[in-house]
């Protein structure tokens, strides 16, 4: 668990952008964040395909584990004031910072006095007081107003290239349409259950849903002499709240209580929605006629009893008269003591 007076800790090395608000407790991180401004990237991911780029060798071994490799880790970082899961630390400490410091949004335009939670959003408000775009490509001379504009732009640079043939390609789309064209293979057996497959993505799925399945975190109810658990922590927080907390969504018109907001929206739709009325079925009506009419009935019990069943000598009696004569076989049979 994250603790809380590690946010609120004073940083004494700032950045001396002009515009920008940054601050680190350590001289490396303000250098670190420096590369930022000039958009450059140092660490580069080896996988293949992959061109994403960071900062921080810290930041890419992140995305390494967490986009290219499959553990079975269960750890789950928790915020301690909404409850929310993280599968790092890194993150968790992102979310509190944004959410829960305060709500400090530290980076203020000086000239409207707007404030911002990230740089990148400063910056590209800055636009519109100076009309200067300072987002640049560091591969040509065009600029952009926002980043995201800018990584748009980047990767038309970028060179997708065919393992098979080494053929190049500007888009991803189009190497994956050359693979599926010209090195299509015409078929991949899985080696784990001898299962066949058309297209290499296919059996990647089945690997990964069958075969690679990360271990379920359970999310376990904290309260004494309760042992439900959950797969996911939205159903824990709702079974909290509505089963130890008493949390009801009550009806308006009339006194039933819901467990949820949903539960309540269907039950009042069904006090608006007049009850259809349903005609009681006759053979006129489109009843079906019974398959045993006028076929002799008889009492399984008295056969097996042995006792004589006046029905099966008459079939033409009414249903009236079979029904009570069965009811005296019945009371036929106490008398003996069956």
């Amino acid at each position: 668990m994250m603790d809380c007076e590690e946010a609120v800790k004073p940083k004494k090395f700032q950045c001396e952008i002009e515009g920008c608000r940054a601050q680190f407790d350590r001289p490396n991180r303000l250098l670190k964040h420096r590369l930022t401004h000039a958009n450059i990237k140092p660490y580069s991911c080896i996988e293949d395909g992959c061109g994403k780029a960071y900062t921080s060798k810290n930041h890419l071994e992140r995305h390494i584990n967490t986009a290219h490799r499959s553990y079975n880790d269960t750890t789950m970082y928790s915020c301690p004031t909404c409850f929310k899961q993280y599968s790092n630390r890194q993150n968790l400490k992102r979310h509190y910072k944004i959410h829960h410091v305060g709500g400090v949004e530290k980076f203020s335009c000086e000239i409207c006095h707007i404030s911002f939670k990230r740089n990148h959003q400063l910056r590209t408000h800055m636009y519109r007081h100076t009309g200067v775009k300072d987002f640049s490509c560091p591969m040509c001379p065009k600029q952009f107003i926002s980043m995201t504009e800018q990584k748009k732009h980047i990767r038309n640079h970028k060179e997708f290239i065919c393992e098979h043939c080494y053929q190049k390609f500007s888009r991803w789309l189009d190497l994956v349409q050359h693979r599926q064209t010209s090195h299509q293979s015409e078929e991949y057996i899985c080696d784990h259950c001898g299962k066949i497959f058309k297209q290499r993505q296919h059996i990647i799925r089945h690997l990964k849903i069958q075969h690679y399945t990360r271990e379920v975190s359970l999310f376990i109810c904290p309260y004494e002499n309760c042992s439900r658990n959950y797969s996911r922590n939205s159903n824990l927080k709702q079974h909290i709240l509505v089963k130890h907390e008493g949390l009801t969504f009550n009806c308006h018109l009339c006194e039933a209580k819901l467990s949820t907001k949903a539960k309540l929206k269907e039950h009042i739709i069904r006090h608006s929605r007049p009850t259809p009325y349903k005609p009681p079925k006759t053979l006129l009506t489109g009843r079906k006629k019974r398959k045993d009419a006028y076929i002799p009935r008889s009492n399984t019990a008295l056969k097996l009893a042995g006792l004589p069943c006046p029905v099966l000598e008459n079939p033409a009696l009414p249903d009236a008269y079979i029904e009570r004569e069965e009811n005296a076989g019945v009371n036929q049979l106490l008398s003996v003591g069956m």
